[in-house]
């Protein structure tokens, strides 16, 4: 039997050590995958306690990117969804209701002015430029608002055509609203003058009609609701309009449904003093009549304006309304002078300021029933609406 050297005894104990330190390692190494495994498995890194919990809807936040197309062109379709019914206001939390709300187009939202007296005037194509200059001029006659259109004619085959782009109708709105002025918006279908038809208006005699137009009227409802609009006809001069004594009656029934659209002023506004018999109104909050005159006979003048605010009184008081005003007051200048013109708005002051709830003078424009090169006219207007 071979004797073991003193070197093969050093090197087993060298491999001994070795065995022991290799296995020490080892054990280090099963002892920290363990507390890992231990502390992962304890605080959910990769048990099913790692998934996210469902948040309550209360909670949930749709991302941007996980809006659905159809959601998105709900959002463009705004205008067209009804606002909320008379009475029902959103609801706004305490902690930001001393914020303003920020509307399309970075405006701020636009609260609408409770105007209990109206001092405006309207250009017959209701289309403004509402620069610095034009609002000074404006402001100079002390007026607190302006009457604006969206115009419409009726084509050969019966359809609507929109005379005016909604976007021009809309940035006017909020023009006028930014430079402090009330709006008076008015469906109108007097369109372009038609053959022989003086205004353009349509003389409708057929049923279908009052819906066509009734649709038309409400769309302008849920729009003037959400830009707060002061005052709001659903169309003007329906007695023009619609030539049929029955449909007039029919569409003044109906058009008093729009006040489940907009909560602001609902006026019925009428050409000259209405029919006879105009029927029960009491859904509308003003009443208005058209009074143009095309000529001197201011007594003629004066007892027509007479005849105008007893019946509009009368109606007022039965039906319990806000108030009466005229719509539109005017002369058509190929048929006076401006000495009459400017002597015709001076009667109308003096024979009816204290009776009624306001005035809207026809003719900021360069149209037929200007006013706007008539400094005599102007200063009169300037005058009165300074009281």
């Amino acid at each position: 039997m071979r004797k073991t050297s003193r070197f093969d005894k050093k090197q087993k104990g060298f491999a001994f050590a070795q065995l022991v330190v290799g296995i020490g390692i080892m054990i280090l190494l099963v002892g920290i995958l363990y507390l890992w495994v231990n502390n992962t498995l304890q605080f959910g890194g990769l048990s099913k306690k790692s998934a996210p919990l469902s948040s309550s809807p209360e909670e949930q936040v749709e991302k941007p990117s996980e809006i659905s197309p159809e959601a998105s062109k709900a959002e463009e379709q705004e205008f067209s969804k009804p606002e909320e019914k008379l009475g029902e206001k959103p609801s706004v939390p305490e902690t930001l209701k001393k914020e303003p709300k920020i509307k399309s187009g970075n405006a701020l939202e636009y609260q609408r002015q409770d105007i209990s007296f109206l001092k405006f005037v309207s250009s017959e194509n209701c289309i403004y430029f509402l620069d610095s200059d034009e609002i000074k001029e404006l402001k100079e006659l002390n007026i607190n608002g302006i009457r604006i259109c969206p115009l419409y004619s009726i084509s050969p085959d019966g359809g609507l055509k929109e005379d005016v782009p909604e976007f021009l109708i809309v940035s006017l709105i909020r023009k006028a609203h930014q430079a402090g002025l009330a709006v008076f918006l008015e469906v109108n279908f007097a369109g372009p003058p038609g053959d022989g038809e003086f205004g353009g208006f349509p003389h409708l005699t057929e049923p279908f009609f009052v819906e066509k137009i009734y649709d038309a009227a409400s769309y302008w409802a849920k729009v003037a609701e959400k830009e707060n609009v002061e005052f709001y006809s659903p169309l003007n001069e329906p007695n023009l309009v619609f030539a049929d004594k029955n449909l007039v009656s029919q569409w003044v029934k109906k058009s008093q449904d729009l006040r489940f659209l907009f909560s602001g002023n609902l006026v019925l506004k009428l050409a000259d003093i209405g029919p006879e018999n105009i029927g029960d109104i009491s859904g509308y909050d003003y009443l208005a009549f058209d009074i143009m005159w095309s000529d001197a006979r201011y007594d003629e003048l004066r007892n027509h304006l007479s005849i105008a605010v007893n019946k509009a009184g009368n109606l007022k008081e039965k039906y319990n309304l806000k108030g009466f005003f005229f719509g539109e007051l005017g002369a058509e200048r190929s048929m006076v002078s401006k000495d009459a013109q400017a002597e015709i708005f001076k009667t109308i002051f003096q024979e009816t300021w204290g009776k009624v709830d306001g005035y809207c003078f026809l003719g900021w424009s360069d149209l037929e029933f200007k006013f706007k090169d008539n400094e005599a006219a102007k200063e009169i207007i300037k005058n009165w609406y300074k009281k």
